[in-house]
């Protein structure tokens, strides 16, 4: 017995408008899933290639999903297009750019513009090895750096503020030979400076005396080697799940779809 498509050819014709209908709605899913696969895979490659990273960093990617009408699904950093976000340079490489703190010291005149600030033996670090918030507004608010981006957090010459600097008082080294930069005495220029170039605290203990040790160390601008594989790790999972969701996508389509309408 011969058959052909003209023995039934109305049901054939359905079946392929039914199926052509699908394949926008299922090609967006599967795009969808896979762009979530890429993110969990990313997230494993960042607590790979990262020391501790925080939830922060583990959430900077963010998935815009396909739909049927725009099938393209995009997975990117959140505020990508901020040229000094701290993730790229991980990515592509090149120098870190400085941190918000890092450019008000810049224009207080503390740090050069070609320095970055890395924490040293006094810097209060978190769980995740970055510095404290509370340290980092201390000392901007006792080098009175806190003007220069419209706030008034800046020590005073209150009880409670001068009592507080008693106990922990920040100065800066502009290096050995050179004078020192503070608010006490000893760190207006009336003695050249031995220690190396950053930010220090002299911290009282009472009748035992005070100490210095450095709280921020500037250092020659750091540049990057790429660590984060982003655009490898993306296609490599690519390459592994998207066919598979597609099939399971336009399966499901197909069973589910109605004979006189869309998906």
């Amino acid at each position: 017995m011969r058959i052909d498509i003209r023995t039934n050819f109305e049901q054939v014709e359905a079946a392929l408008n039914i199926a052509q209908r699908q394949v926008p709605f299922a090609l967006s899913r599967a795009m969808n899933l896979t762009g979530r696969d890429v993110i969990a895979a990313e997230r494993d490659e960042m607590s790979s290639v990262f020391d501790r990273p925080t939830p922060f960093t583990l959430n900077s990617l963010r998935l815009k999903p396909a739909t049927k009408q725009d099938l393209t699904a995009v997975v990117d950093v959140r505020d990508s297009d901020r040229p000094n976000h701290f993730i790229l340079p991980q990515i592509h490489g090149g120098a870190r750019l400085q941190k918000r703190f890092e450019e008000l010291l810049v224009q207080r005149g503390v740090m050069r513009a070609d320095e970055r600030a890395v924490p040293a033996l006094g810097a209060e670090l978190d769980s995740y090895g970055n510095m404290s918030r509370g340290q980092i507004v201390r000392i901007l608010s006792q080098l009175q750096a806190f003007n220069l981006a419209g706030s008034d957090a800046n020590a005073t010459t209150s009880r409670r503020s001068k009592a507080k600097r008693q106990r922990e008082a920040f100065f800066v080294s502009q290096g050995p030979g050179k004078a020192t930069f503070g608010r006490h005495s000893w760190s207006k220029g009336r003695k050249l400076q031995h220690l190396p170039r950053g930010i220090w605290a002299r911290i009282a203990f009472g009748a035992m005396g005070t100490t210095v040790m450095p709280v921020l160390l500037f250092v020659s601008r750091a540049v990057y080697t790429p660590r984060f594989r982003f655009n490898e790790v993306a296609q490599a999972t690519i390459n592994r799940v998207f066919a598979r969701h597609f099939d399971n996508c336009f399966a499901d389509a197909l069973r589910t779809a109605r004979p006189g309408g869309g998906a």
